[in-house]
């Protein structure tokens, strides 16, 4: 038997090992029998909704539990997950409190945030599939609490005057265009924003640019928004030389577009473009830590942000207007 235990011992030793090996036999368990511990999660407010459409529990008040049925009807359980129902809108996912702060933070400052309002940010979350009763009043007390939207907040001193209606009418029949900056140098040397925006859906192209150009606007003009969106009707922009030169109007000539100029004094005119440069350059300061930071990179998530927020024109997202489809 030894030395039958002593073979196998031989065998199994790994490389390295020393050659005196103890070996000892315990004869009984060295720990005990399994410990269970059950996770009990934090009472909050889908607990008695959760019950009653489970285990059909009740307040013993009765008034309260005439408020809870009623309420029930709206909530379905999927799996072990609360879902509230709406009339157009998918199964929205019932959070806690916890978890409305974490997505509150993302969708508000996160990698594709631009500290927008409490308004489209309920509604973002909303559209996203999240639910919790408090989301209006609670995205409105966290932009509230937000230091760099109240550094950067709109200061409105001109008295509101009546909009006026801007004819388009289908998608990509009318552009403005305008030009932001100049910023810090930045990537490729970019010192310049061309800015587009269509008049019927809002959505917004923006590309970073080291001049401006009558050339740069004509590469604009073709990749940003002709390649992509096909050939508009008009397209709106200031008298400035990088717009009203020979090369960007046979350009467009060439190709059926029309152009339409305003002075340069009187950029209220192109309404639509100078609302496009408020709201990247507004999400740019939110989104700056420092005056050297490297802003290019930032153009991408604030467009992303704005093209899946809702607008107030239209009461929906331009990616929707577009694509005819939310964003996932």
């Amino acid at each position: 038997m030894r030395a039958d235990l002593l073979s196998k011992l031989a065998s199994t030793k790994k490389p390295g090992s020393h050659r005196t090996v103890i070996q000892e036999t315990i004869k009984t368990p060295s720990i005990g029998g399994e410990d269970l511990m059950m996770v009990i999660e934090e009472e909050d407010w889908r607990s008695p909704i959760i019950r009653y459409l489970q285990k059909d529990e009740l307040p013993k008040e009765r008034e309260k539990a005439f408020k809870l049925k009623k309420m029930a009807a709206w909530y379905s359980m999927v799996g072990d997950r609360l879902y509230k129902r709406g009339f157009a809108s998918p199964l929205l996912l019932c959070v806690s409190n916890e978890e409305a702060k974490d997505i509150m933070s993302e969708v508000h400052e996160g990698s594709c945030g631009s500290h927008i309002g409490s308004r489209a940010l309920a509604g973002k979350i909303l559209r996203a599939g999240f639910y919790w009763p408090d989301i209006h009043d609670d995205t409105a007390m966290y932009v509230r609490n937000c230091d760099k939207c109240q550094r950067h907040a709109n200061l409105h001193h001109v008295p509101g005057e009546p909009l006026k209606s801007v004819l388009a009418p289908w998608p990509f029949f009318m552009w403005g265009v305008d030009i932001v900056g100049p910023f810090p140098v930045g990537y490729k040397q970019a010192r310049w924003i061309i800015v587009a925006v269509d008049y019927f859906t809002k959505w917004i192209e923006a590309e970073p640019v080291s001049s401006i150009s009558a050339e740069q606007v004509k590469i604009f003009y073709w990749k940003k928004i002709i390649c992509r969106f096909g050939l508009p009707k008009y397209i709106v922009s200031d008298n400035g030389t990088q717009f009203a030169s020979e090369k960007v109007v046979e350009f467009c000539r060439s190709k059926g577009i029309k152009n339409t100029f305003i002075s340069v004094e009187h950029p209220q005119a192109n309404g639509q473009a100078e609302s496009a440069n408020k709201v990247i350059l507004r999400a740019l300061k939110r989104r700056l830590d420092s005056k050297g930071e490297a802003w290019v990179a930032h153009i991408s998530p604030i467009l992303w942000s704005y093209h899946t927020t809702p607008q107030s024109s239209t009461g929906e997202a331009p990616f929707t207007m577009v694509y005819g489809s939310d964003a996932m």
